[in-house]
């Protein structure tokens, strides 16, 4: 045991209690200033502190953390996850059990995980928050009271025969999409998810997996802002479908127009849609992704001309393809603003960048990346 003199040990004492006397008032505007992060470290100062805490707003975290999956077992039970605001330093969590290393992610909203498992032939999804460790399990996927039916080689709508082969991974592939909303006090939650042209989704309260009540064809991607969910459709338009009630409604009529011949041609074109602070739909085409010569270009409704215009810039916005969304980079820190974060999702750790609008060039996120087979980016309520 360190032993320490007594007068260094009265020295530390008379630090504590100077701290410790500050009046109530004042540790709670101190406590209020503080970044989310910094007002959990603020708690562990003293007693007196930590009862402050408690009769404190707390601020919300805005700032998206980067999550990595560890190859199974390679870090136990646990994942990793790094805030661009703290470089260098890396949290770990809590042990999340056996399941949690062989599921992989699918999609986040907030501190909460859409994970997906296959054991014994059988899949399912379900809802995970890495800091509480709170679960919340979906319907199963094999029910014969859905419309849905899986089986370990063939899946099939309703009473149909097997559409095609689908081995039960393809889920989780690049060609198929999945997004979460989560409520963090009630744990109201909203999943939708495609395979092949078909789109499903479960509210809290469902006891089986919904078919969504129009087929879509050359359905390329969709993100969830709320209740609000905006698709891309290949043909050429957005529809956004409000899930807020019993059955999703159509808010859009006509659907947002899409008409643009590439800049140029490539057989590496990937199209994804945004959604900004303010709800406004931005469309992002990138080019080449596997290749270093990769280029992105941003595309914002001009509702004068009902065309889609190139913005040469995002003035003080970071977008992150992966989450589907916009944040003001002024306001998060670690983030720089007119840029583009893709986290890799479906492509490898490898492709973890950050794409600058102004200068057309990547630089990397990361130096290494390969103990992780994946990486999300997720805005944790810490």
């Amino acid at each position: 045991m360190e032993m320490r003199s007594p007068k260094l040990r009265k020295r530390e004492e008379a630090a504590t209690a100077k701290w410790s006397n500050l009046c109530l008032d004042v540790i709670q505007m101190v406590l209020e200033k503080l970044s989310a992060t910094d007002f959990n470290r603020a708690k562990a100062v003293c007693s007196g502190w930590l009862s402050a805490s408690r009769q404190s707003v707390r601020k919300q975290n805005q700032t998206p953390w980067l999550i990595l999956f560890p190859y199974e077992r390679s870090y136990g039970y646990s994942c990793r996850m790094l805030n661009p605001g703290e470089k260098g330093l890396v949290y770990r969590s809590r042990n999340l059990g056996v399941e949690f290393t062989q599921s992989r992610c699918m999609a986040t909203c907030g501190s909460w995980l859409l994970m997906y498992l296959v054991r014994g032939g059988r899949p399912k999804l379900y809802i995970l928050n890495p800091l509480s460790r709170d679960r919340i399990n979906l319907p199963p996927l094999e029910s014969s009271k859905s419309d849905i039916i899986f089986s370990a080689k063939r899946f099939c709508i309703g009473d149909q025969q097997p559409r095609r082969e689908s081995a039960l991974t393809d889920l989780s592939s690049e060609w198929e999409k999945s997004v979460l909303w989560v409520e963090e006090r009630s744990k109201n939650y909203l999943v939708v998810w495609s395979h092949g042209d078909c789109l499903f989704f479960s509210k809290k309260g469902d006891n089986v997996w919904r078919m969504f009540h129009v087929r879509i064809i050359g359905l390329t991607d969709f993100v969830c802002k709320g209740l609000m969910l905006y698709m891309y459709i290949r043909l050429s338009f957005i529809e956004i479908y409000d899930f807020s009630g019993d059955s999703p409604v159509a808010l859009t009529h006509p659907p947002y127009p899409f008409y643009r011949r590439p800049r140029f041609l490539s057989p590496f074109i990937i199209n994804r849609i945004a959604v900004t602070t303010s709800g406004e739909a931005l469309l992002v085409t990138i080019y080449n992704i596997h290749k270093t010569s990769r280029t992105f270009y941003v595309y914002k409704m001009n509702h004068a001309t009902n065309k889609w215009d190139e913005m040469a810039s995002l003035g003080d916005q970071a977008l992150i393809v992966d989450l589907g969304i916009t944040v003001s980079a002024k306001d998060v820190q670690g983030f720089k603003s007119n840029s583009i974060y893709f986290s890799g999702v479906g492509f490898g750790t490898d492709h973890i960048f950050i794409y600058s609008l102004a200068t057309r060039k990547v630089e990397p996120f990361m130096a290494s990346t390969n103990k992780f087979f994946d990486a999300r980016w997720f805005i944790p309520n810490v």
